[in-house]
């Protein structure tokens, strides 16, 4: 089977749809993403990995039944049109066929590739659908299958209502971050054995016009791996550092902990932008926290470690978050250069009533100890999981016995008015 380019493919699949309208028969467009090729660009260059997907789609279409079509749709994306399906299940399963062969590495010379590939799957509808909505319907499965870490996905109509949602949430957030309309909240971590203050976790937040407030989480996912995402975490960064500035200045001797997302600690020009920070807001590196989710120092991506060294050698503070609920492994903890871990308020909300969560923690803590490492507890509510944790040996604890996040005027106006609740805690 020949492999067609962009604009025959539109050309020719568009005559098919039209022909299998008029008999009724089922087809389906298959929208294959091979993004790992990207790596190959300033290796080989562009012409060299085009002859590789071309020599790729070449492997798909000789795979599939000759009456389908195959063509290279865009940069490291390879389409098919499935044409005369006996039922709508053979889509999924020519899916499936396609992974087969793509799942194994690509040889290249005496190098081994893996292809990591993403398959999204759209059903020709009865209303007859154009192809440009067939092949958008792919694409959008096959966004989703990336995100959510799965081979394939098929498209349902729930899913392009949700990424048009995430297309109008994506725009807000340009303008929110633009407009002043986000702020960040602070929430204080308690010594246990000095008994005071010694940083708070700047925590983003936005209060959609309309929607109302957005969670960190899902504001995240739909600026990371866009260029709205550098520019949030330039603003995160700097105002967390202004305002910890301020709060220092108003009476609270304490450190500020920063969240950055895998996307930041790829980023080369990371270390230059954290000290260029704390040289205008005049802050001690020491008192500075990187916080980054287990699963994103998990990644065996060299720059990430390189960037970690780095903030490290400026005097920084490194802390894995969410400990215990992502896939660590040990030997790759080893390489990390970290001061803290973060145990995650799953385990520690429940410690005192689930005795499998208290032997969780505790064991925790104890391996963190003997890798010289900081326990901060997540979570912490009640008087008796702070004395719970006490006991066992927990550094220091966050959590809504201590504060809730807050925003700095308020956070001031508590320091000043010295009516912190969590300056009683352990008396």
């Amino acid at each position: 089977m020949s492999v067609h380019n962009y604009q025959d493919f539109l050309q020719l699949a568009a005559g098919k749809l039209s022909a299998l309208r008029v008999t009724g028969n089922r087809y389906a467009v298959l929208s294959v993403s091979l993004e790992r090729l990207a790596k190959l660009d300033g290796i080989l260059g562009f012409i060299a990995v085009d002859k590789i997907l071309q020599k790729i789609a070449v492997q798909l279409g000789d795979a599939l039944n000759p009456q389908d079509l195959v063509g290279v749709t865009g940069r490291y994306q390879i389409s098919c049109l499935l044409t005369d399906l006996h039922a709508n299940a053979h889509a999924m399963l020519a899916a499936h066929k396609v992974l087969r062969i793509l799942n194994p590495p690509f040889a290249l010379g005496n190098q081994k590739i893996m292809l990591a590939p993403c398959i999204g799957v759209a059903l020709g509808c009865e209303k007859s659908c154009t192809l440009d909505q067939l092949m958008r319907h792919a694409s959008l499965a096959m966004h989703q299958a990336r995100q959510e870490k799965e081979p394939i996905k098929l498209f349902v109509e729930a899913t392009e209502d949700l990424h048009l949602a995430q297309t109008d949430l994506w725009s807000d957030l340009g303008n929110a971050i633009e407009m002043g309309e986000l702020y960040l909240g602070y929430q204080p971590q308690l010594n246990i054995a000095s008994g005071k203050i010694e940083s708070t976790e700047a925590l983003l937040r936005w209060i959609h016009p309309l929607h109302g407030p957005v969670r960190t989480d899902k504001l995240i996912e739909v600026a990371e791996g866009t260029v709205l995402m550098p520019r949030l975490t330039l603003w995160v960064l700097h105002t967390a550092l202004r305002e910890c500035a301020a709060y220092r200045e108003a009476g609270l001797d304490a450190g500020v902990s920063i969240n950055f997302s895998s996307d930041d600690l790829r980023d080369p020009e990371l270390t230059e932008l954290v000290s260029q920070g704390l040289s205008i807001w005049s802050l001690p590196p020491s008192r500075i926290t990187v916080e980054m989710t287990e699963t994103a120092v998990m990644e065996n991506h060299s720059s990430i470690l390189d960037n970690l060294f780095k903030l490290k050698d400026m005097g920084l503070k490194l802390s894995m978050d969410d400990f215990g609920t992502g896939y660590s492994s040990m030997a790759r903890m080893l390489e990390l250069p970290l001061d803290e871990v973060k145990i995650d308020m799953l385990f520690v909300r429940h410690m005192i009533t689930h005795h499998k969560n208290d032997r969780i923690v505790d064991s925790m803590i104890n391996l963190a100890h003997r890798l010289n490492l900081t326990v901060v507890a997540e979570g912490v509510e009640d008087i008796a999981t702070y004395k719970r944790l006490e006991a066992l040996g927990c550094d220091v604890i966050q959590g809504y016995l201590i504060g809730k996040p807050m925003p700095l005027t308020e956070l001031v106006k508590t320091i000043n008015n010295q009516s912190l609740e969590f300056l009683n805690v352990t008396s």
